[in-house]
């Protein structure tokens, strides 16, 4: 998708806090009057472990035509957005298969994870370690400033609501809850041992890709993800895995699932008002009893015909780890089905 130009302007502008960070003192500065009339009503964030249907979900929820979402034609100045879009708004490229070889095709205006690059700008110093993602409140000023993003992508895109797909939020739920107390956290999972095979899969091909593109490698960091490859780092919730155990094994991902989903199930009471856990297979398995149920706890329309699971895969794992993953599981499970049915 890049050509050399562009990786090197994309190095310029990603690889800079120093410049990202002015790029967004002056895009808000330049429309601090016409942001201030700009509502935040009902904005959804979608954010898990990856893996778990968010990129679907994200794309059903974004052809509603009523939400706005960051996405590739942001870039490489993607906390300027309106600035951007009259300087390189222009540009096309081709619908491509993503990287994850999954089937799923992207362009420039597919919704993506790019306000992470607010968070790793603003806050990369207090949550981004070496040996993962701690979660960490976001400051005051911090969350001031990204009310005022998400109102420049709304401004920018015309959107009555503004749509997120961030896994990295999990990290910061509570100030997210704090800032947009109307805001629903929507929290995909799978089954732990189909999801943890999907991330290890991931892992390895990312990894692979890394090798051999190095930008490749430095553009997933840029835009703050971890999930898998070659700079995989783990969301550091009790009982994650630690640096010393193999992520080339279905047992890391199972870990890492475990922890991630029960630090998911004992957020603070403010979070848990805002939590909407979707079980994505049970979605794809019955799209019709589900699909209008989401539509309206997420009050925008789905079309549930582009659902898809991928079939089911068989691996060896410690049974210990499978039985508390199953458990939480079931917790999960029961969420879900006390909103969906």
């Amino acid at each position: 998708m890049y050509s050399g130009a562009d990786k090197l302007l994309h190095r310029i502008a990603l690889g800079s806090p120093a410049l990202l960070e002015a790029t967004f003192d002056i895009e808000r500065a330049t429309h601090r009057k016409r942001i201030a009339a700009v509502p935040i009503r009902r904005p959804v964030f979608i954010a898990g472990l990856a893996r778990a249907g968010t990129s679907i979900l994200t794309r059903l929820l974004h052809r509603g035509g009523s939400f706005a979402a960051p996405s590739y034609r942001d870039l490489p100045f993607p906390l300027a957005p309106n600035s951007w879009a009259r300087l390189g708004g222009k540009r096309h490229v081709e619908a491509s298969e993503r990287g994850h070889g999954d089937g799923l095709t992207h362009d420039l205006d597919s919704p993506e994870a790019i306000e992470e690059v607010f968070w790793r700008t603003r806050e990369g110093s207090r949550y981004l370690r070496r040996d993962g993602l701690a979660p960490v409140a976001p400051q005051a000023d911090t969350l001031a400033a990204f009310g005022d993003y998400v109102r420049l992508v709304l401004l920018c895109q015309g959107g009555t609501r503004y749509l997120s797909k961030n896994n990295n939020n999990i990290l910061r739920l509570e100030g997210l809850a704090t800032g947009f107390p109307d805001a629903l956290l929507v929290h995909p999972f799978r089954d732990p041992l189909q999801q943890a095979l999907s991330l290890l899969s991931q892992h390895r091909r990312a990894t692979m890709l890394a090798r051999e593109d190095p930008f490749r490698r430095r553009f997933m960091a840029w835009l703050g993800h971890h999930e898998f490859g070659a700079d995989h780092r783990p969301f550091l919730f009790d009982g994650a895995p630690g640096r010393d155990e193999d992520a080339t094994r279905v047992d890391y991902w199972l870990k890492l699932w475990d922890s991630v989903h029960q630090a998911l199930l004992s957020a603070p009471a403010r979070v848990q008002e805002r939590q909407l856990f979707l079980d994505y297979d049970a979605l794809c398995a019955s799209p019709r009893h589900y699909a209008p149920r989401l539509a309206v706890l997420v009050e925008a329309p789905i079309d549930a015909a582009a659902l898809r699971l991928p079939d089911p895969r068989q691996a060896e794992a410690d049974p210990a780890l499978l039985a508390r993953a199953a458990e939480t599981h079931a917790a999960l499970r029961a969420c879900f089905r006390a909103r969906f049915d």
